[in-house]
C-alpha cells in the first residue's frame, strides 16, 4: 500500500473513531463506526477483486497488509460467497457510512466530514484497484457508482438540514455563452469539475458512466507509475440522445476532467456541426478540418449531430472527406486529442458504420435520456432561483403540469432542458407585463411568480 494512502487510511479511521465518541451511529445505532467502515472496505476489495472470479495474488496481499490480517485467496473468495456480495449491497454500506459523517459535519464536529469521507474511499480504493497490473472497466465502474450514490445522498442530507444551500447549477443542455473576460479565468480542480457535474439535475447514469471513466485513467496512470505495461485505451466517445439533454454541457465537463487527470494538455472544448467542417468546394473541406482540429488539440473536439457529415450522398458532398479527416489527426495526435461525437441513437449508429475507422475509434458509449417532468420542473425552479424570483405553490403545480403535458405528447421540436429555459423566459416576460403597469410595487411583488403568470403559457 503506498505510504499517502496509508496516511489517508489513518485519518479517515481517526475521523470515525471521533464521531464513535461523539456518540454517533450507524444505522439502527447498533454498529460503531470505525470497525463498519473497515469491514465495509474489506467487502468491497473483496468484491471488486472478485469481478474476475478470483483473486490475484497481489489484491490478495494488498487485502491482508490493509486489514492487518493474513488472508488467503480462499478465505477472502469464502467473504464473498458467505455475504453473497452484489454491488448494491457493498454501495449501500457506505451509503449508511456517509449519515453519521453529514450529522457530524453539519453539528461542526467534524468540518466537510462527507467530503474526506468520499475522498478517502476513492483514494483507497483506486489504490486497491492499480494494485495488479490488470485493467477492468468493471472495477473502475463500481467506483464510479459508489462515489456517485455517495456524492448524491451526503448533498442531499445536507441540503434537506440546511447546511448547505443547494446550488443552482446552470440547466443541462441548456446553450451557455460565456461573457468575454479581460483575464483568464483560474481553471477549476478535478474536485470543483465533479461538483458541477454532480450538481446537473438528473443525468444519474450519466454521472456514473464519467465517474467510472476519470476513474478509469486514475487507475492507468497509478499503474504506470508503478511500471506496469498498460494497453492503449481509447478516450474517444459517442454521446446519444435528444436535443438539450446536456451532452455538450457534460462534453466541456469530460474536458476539463481529462485535463485534471494528465489525459490531455490543455482541456478546452470546440464545438462544431457539419457546417463547421464541410466547404462547398473541391479541397476546401480538409483544410477546413484540419484548421477545427488543429483548435482543439490539446483538448476535446466535439462534432454535435455527427450523422449529418455521412447522411448525405452526391457527387458535390464532402462530409465523408471531413470524417477521413478527423480520423486521421486523430491518429497522428492520439495522446493529446479526443473526439466526442453525438447525436440521436439510430443516426449515429448508422453513422458509426459508415465508415470502418469510426466503429474501431469510438467504442465507449454514453447514452443521455429524455428528461422527466418532475426534472423539467426542477430545472425551471432552479432558474427561478438563480435570478432570485419567488413563485407560488399553486403556480408549481401549473408548471408541473405543462411539462408532464409536454413530455408525454413530444411534439415535434421537443427539446428538453431548452424547453425549460424557453417556458421560463415566456412566464418571465408574462410577468414583466403583469407587473410594469402596477404603482408602488413592493419587492415581493416585483420578484413572485403567479399562476397568472404562467396559465396559458405555450411554447
Amino acid at each position: 500500500m503506498d505510504s499517502k494512502v496509508r496516511q489517508t487510511y489513518q485519518k479517515l479511521t481517526s475521523d470515525c473513531a471521533l464521531l464513535d465518541e461523539r456518540g454517533y451511529k450507524i444505522g439502527n445505532g447498533q454498529n460503531k463506526i470505525a470497525p463498519f467502515s473497515k469491514l465495509a472496505l474489506l467487502r468491497l476489495f473483496c468484491y471488486i477483486g472478485s469481478l474476475e472470479k478470483t483473486l490475484s495474488a497481489a489484491e490478495t496481499l494488498y487485502i491482508s497488509d490493509f486489514m492487518g490480517t493474513a488472508y488467503t485467496k480462499d478465505e477472502l473468495l469464502r467473504i464473498v460467497r458467505a455475504d453473497k456480495l452484489g454491488r448494491d449491497g457493498v454501495i449501500d454500506a457506505f451509503v449508511m457510512l456517509c449519515a453519521p459523517f453529514a450529522e457530524g459535519e453539519a453539528d461542526g464536529v467534524l468540518p466537510d466530514g462527507t467530503g474526506r469521507l468520499i475522498a478517502a474511499v476513492n483514494e483507497i480504493t483506486l489504490d486497491f484497484i492499480a494494485c495488479d497490473g490488470s485493467t477492468s472497466d468493471a472495477e473502475t465502474a463500481v467506483l464510479g457508482r459508489l462515489i456517485f450514490r455517495m456524492k448524491n445522498f451526503s448533498s442531499s442530507w445536507l441540503s434537506a438540514s440546511g447546511t448547505r444551500a443547494p446550488k443552482a447549477p446552470p440547466a443541462a443542455g441548456a446553450e451557455t455563452k460565456p461573457a468575454p473576460v479581460k483575464e483568464k479565468e483560474p481553471e477549476k480542480t478535478l474536485e470543483e469539475l465533479m461538483e458541477e457535474l454532480n450538481a446537473l439535475v438528473g443525468l444519474e447514469m450519466v454521472k456514473s458512466e464519467v465517474y467510472s471513466l476519470s476513474n478509469l485513467i486514475r487507475v492507468r496512470k497509478l499503474r504506470e507509475e508503478r511500471g506496469f505495461k498498460q494497453p492503449k485505451v481509447s478516450l474517444h466517445l459517442v454521446f446519444t440522445g435528444g436535443p438539450g439533454t446536456g451532452k455538450t454541457t457534460v462534453a466541456r465537463l469530460i474536458a476539463g476532467i481529462y485535463k485534471c487527470l494528465g489525459a490531455l494538455s490543455q482541456g478546452q472544448l470546440v464545438e462544431v456541426d457539419r457546417s463547421g467542417l464541410v466547404s462547398g468546394y473541391v479541397g476546401q473541406t480538409a483544410i477546413k478540418t484540419k484548421q477545427v482540429c488543429e483548435s482543439a488539440l490539446g483538448g476535446v473536439l466535439f462534432i454535435d449531430e455527427a450523422y449529418s457529415l455521412t447522411e448525405a450522398t452526391g457527387q458535390n458532398d464532402f462530409g465523408m472527406e471531413a470524417v477521413d479527416t478527423v480520423l486521421k489527426f486523430m491518429e497522428d495526435n492520439r495522446d493529446d486529442f479526443v473526439v466526442i461525437v453525438a447525436g440521436y441513437t439510430e443516426l449515429m449508429e448508422r453513422f458509426l458504420t459508415s465508415n470502418p475507422g469510426l466503429k474501431s475509434r469510438f467504442n465507449k458509449f454514453i447514452d443521455f435520456p429524455d428528461y422527466t417532468a418532475d426534472e423539467l420542473t426542477d430545472i425551471f425552479l432552479l432558474r427561478c432561483r438563480s435570478y432570485g424570483l419567488m413563485i407560488e405553490d399553486e403556480a408549481v403545480e401549473c408548471v408541473r403540469t405543462f411539462f408532464e403535458d409536454r413530455c408525454a405528447q413530444k411534439p415535434e421540436g421537443f427539446a428538453n432542458a431548452r424547453d425549460a429555459r424557453n417556458y421560463f423566459e415566456r412566464v418571465l416576460t408574462r410577468q414583466a407585463d403583469r407587473v410594469a403597469p402596477m404603482d408602488s410595487l413592493t419587492d415581493d411583488e416585483l420578484m413572485t411568480i403567479t399562476v397568472a403568470d404562467v396559465v396559458g403559457v405555450v411554447l
